[in-house]
């Protein structure tokens, strides 16, 4: 991550409503080539040179030198026969070779594939405007994820990196990403970060997940982490302290099908007050899974 890209902020805005949206940035980058050389002063005709033999083709895809990573297209969270394994533990940076504006999807060299996403809540019980709000993207200038976030008292707003296959990250033991405020104030306000298991996502959901139960979305959650601030600070999380209110029959690093994150409203600043609200920019970006 270099300079250029931690402060290359976007405009700061709410939207209401706890609905899922997609988000698109226009792309700024040109396509590339070669200059045209002027022509040459004329000269004497000389003897015909031998034919140049032909360069080699270049490897498109995960082998490239440059182009974007290609990744399966189907939709598939298999974490039984067909789990995927990360080089490295690497889920994405959302570099111009893994994030395509035009699909709005990232893709990895490991052939991890994605959307992002974003989500709030409770709606309030009288129907009237939402007590929380999301908005996302990715900046892909900036090359991060943007995430434009209010709690309300009482509610919660977040959101995340979806995976279009299961992922087993059990050689693994810590989830290692890099946060920090663009926008906004956390004050009043916690932050924390999940991971997505295949056991806890809805089967209504597409992909599909293996929950039909009332109690889905138990997924494993960090403690409060540290304050952010508007320097970057990379966060390394033991699965160790991700813990769950759903008794999980699978082993959670084997199936983990997203991550998120989700800023919560405080307690009220007194004894039967209300209870505090923030709202904030957040960026996420350099996302792993690591041994420490």
């Amino acid at each position: 991550m270099t300079a250029a890209r931690l402060f290359s902020v976007s405009g700061f805005a709410v939207i209401g409503g706890a609905v899922v949206v997609a988000a698109a940035m226009s792309n700024c980058g040109g396509s590339g080539g070669e200059r045209t050389g002027g022509a040459g002063s004329g000269g004497s005709t000389g003897n015909g040179g031998s034919t140049g033999n032909a360069g080699s083709t270049g490897t498109a895809g995960n082998t490239g030198t440059g182009g974007r990573f290609t990744c399966p297209t189907d939709q598939t969270l298999d974490c039984t026969a067909a789990p995927l394994t990360l080089t490295g533990g690497h889920v994405t940076n959302l570099s111009m070779r893994e994030w395509n504006v035009m699909d709005g999807k990232y893709c990895n060299a490991s052939g991890l594939r994605g959307s992002v996403f974003s989500y709030s809540g409770p709606a309030p019980d009288d129907g009237g405007a939402p007590i929380s709000s999301n908005m996302h993207g990715v900046d892909a200038p900036a090359e991060n994820f943007r995430l434009t976030l209010m709690a309300g008292p009482g509610g919660y707003a977040g959101g995340g990196i979806s995976f279009d296959h299961c992922v087993n990250a059990s050689s693994f033991n810590a989830l290692r990403f890099t946060a920090w405020v663009s926008g906004g104030d956390l004050t009043g306000c916690s932050f924390q970060a999940y991971l997505q298991t295949f056991e806890q996502r809805p089967t209504s959901q597409a992909p599909a997940g293996g929950c039909s139960a009332a109690t889905c979305y138990s997924f494993p959650a960090s403690p409060d982490l540290a304050p952010l601030s508007s320097t970057p600070k990379t966060f390394t999380v033991p699965f160790t302290m991700l813990t769950s209110s759903a008794t999980h029959t699978n082993p959670i690093p084997g199936q983990i099908v997203g991550l998120q994150w989700q800023v919560n409203s405080g307690p009220p600043l007194e004894d039967g007050g209300v209870q505090q609200s923030c709202m904030v920019e957040i960026r996420i970006d350099d996302v792993d899974f690591v041994t420490q």
